[in-house]
Order: C-alpha cells, then structure tokens, then sequence
C-alpha cells in the first residue's frame, strides 16, 4: 500500500512537471511570437523554438515557423519593392527637372528686349528641343504604365518583318549617314510571318533603331533570319560604356547608362521593347560580348 502511495505520489510528481514545462513552453512561444509581429524589417529573421520537447507543440511550431518565413518574405519583397519606386521617382525627377531646367532658363533669356535676333532663334530651338526631349520622356512613361498594366490595345495577326524594319532604316537613313554609322544588314529571304500587332513591331525596330543611334558607336549589325518556328531579329553594336553587370538591369524601367543622367537619355525604350515583345507571347534577351552588345528577339510563327 505504501509503495503505491509512492508511485501515485511520483506519478503526480511527474505529470505537474510536465504541465509546468507545457506552460512555460507555451509562455515562451507567445512571448516570442509576439516579438516577431512588433519587429520591423531591421529584425533579423526570426523563428521559434521549443524549451522542452513535445509532439503536438513541435507540431505548431513547425506551421507558425512556416507563416513567419512567408511574412518575413513579403517583408523583404515589400522592401525592395520600396527601394526600387523610391529610386525609379528619383530618376523621374531628374528627367524631367533636365529639360524643365532648360526651358525655364531660355525662357528668361528671351524676356530681355535687347536680345538679337539670331539668339532669339537659337533660344527658341533650345526651347524646342528640350520640351520635345520632356514630350517624349512623359509619353514612353505613359505608353510603359499602360503597357505594365495591359492596357495597351494590341491586334494580334500575321505580320511580314522585312518590309517594316526596311521602311525604318530608311526612314534614318539620314541619321544613320549624319553619325557616319557602318550599317551591315542580313535579312533572309522568304521569312514566315509572325503573330504580332504591326504597329507594336513599329515601336519595337524604332526603339531599337534610335537605340543603336544613340549608344551604338559607328557600327550597327541587323541580321533575321528563321530557326524551326521561330523568327529571330538580332541587333549588335558596339557599346563600350556597358558592362555585365548592366546587362542584368538593362530592360528595367529608368535603366541608363548614362550614370550622371544628363537628359539624353530617358532609359525607358528598352523597357517598352521588353513589355511589348512579351505582351505579343513573344521573347528578348541581350547580351555582351567584349564591347559588342546584342539584342535578340524570338518571334513565333504566326
């Protein structure tokens, strides 16, 4: 009789232990939790743990582990995120605060009474060329946010590549013999036609295009020709202020070159070739090969 006594005593002993070790496991995940939803993204990454060992709590742990990994993953995104419009705004900015500069300054200039006349005209074009450069800038970001959001109407239907990449380098003809640009086009005979809304391939060979003339050096390849089913325009020119680690950003919105941004450039005619080029189903990649930057895009069969 003693002995059981004994036992039952023990047994207790041993149940009420384990009740308090349950408790103050329970206290411990709620107070850690509770930190992790008051911390903010400077927090390092958190997770909960056990004090003492237990099949059902081990359990919870695992699938509150799992939702905080999931929190802590929107965080990081949602910061990033963050960072990148603050810097894409920041960038806006400065485009558009270059020309504006321009304007308002030349605009002065042209209050003063005694100025000649042929200041006044060069003044005048100044104005000209600096409010077409923030015309331009205001319309690719439209163009790009309706694009981003689908809705940029697009036709899709058979289209012949040739005939308007041909118009379009003719069309710059002169720009290309103004800049003494060595042009080497192949284009292969009897291409198929693509599935594509003919005024977005418009867009894309003139982004393209203006592009080359912009940061392409004296020295532009344009070659098309078919592989299987697909279609595939190349673009190569020389860019010898790229380097590697530009060809990862540049089809992103705002990317350029040009580090001080000095207005010339508004970095967003890749980006709208990207938008476009998939918005049709289609794909774009680049790359860089010594000083020599391609542009190839994969037009599927119509």
């Amino acid at each position: 009789m003693f002995l059981t006594l004994i036992f039952f005593i023990a047994l207790s002993a041993v149940l009420l232990a384990l009740l308090l070790l349950e408790r103050q496991s329970l206290k411990r995940l709620r107070d850690d939790l509770s930190a992790v939803n008051h911390s903010d993204e400077s927090t390092p990454n958190r997770r909960l743990s056990l004090p003492a060992p237990g099949r059902s709590l081990e359990a919870l742990v695992r699938e509150i582990n799992v939702l905080m990994d999931q929190k802590q993953t929107v965080q990081v995104e949602s910061l990033r995120r963050e960072k990148a419009l603050r810097r894409q705004i920041a960038n806006i900015s400065h485009d558009l605060r270059t020309p504006l500069t321009a304007i308002l300054g030349y605009t002065q200039l042209l209050k003063d009474p005694a100025l000649s006349a042929e200041d006044r005209a060069e003044y005048l074009t100044v104005v000209e060329k600096r409010s077409h450069t923030l015309q331009t800038l205001l319309t690719g970001f439209y163009d790009l946010s309706r694009m981003e959001s689908g809705e940029y109407p697009l036709n899709l239907c058979p289209v012949a590549l040739h005939p308007i990449l041909c118009e379009l380098l003719a069309a710059f003809y002169e720009d290309f013999t103004d800049k003494d640009i060595h042009l080497e086009i192949d284009l292969e005979d009897g291409l198929p036609e693509v599935s594509a809304d003919a005024g977005a391939v418009t867009r894309i060979f003139t982004n393209l295009i203006q592009n080359s003339l912009k940061h392409g050096g004296r020295y532009l390849e344009i070659h098309q020709y078919a592989e299987g089913n697909t279609v595939i325009t190349v673009f190569k020119n020389e860019a010898g202020g790229l380097t590697e680690s530009d060809i990862a950003s540049i089809f992103d919105r705002f990317f350029t070159a040009d580090r001080m941004r000095t207005g010339q450039n508004t970095g967003l005619g890749l980006a709208i070739v990207k938008n476009l080029v998939e918005a049709m189903g289609h794909r774009v990649t680049a790359s860089l090969d010594g000083s020599l930057f391609s542009l190839c895009i994969y037009w599927n069969q119509a």
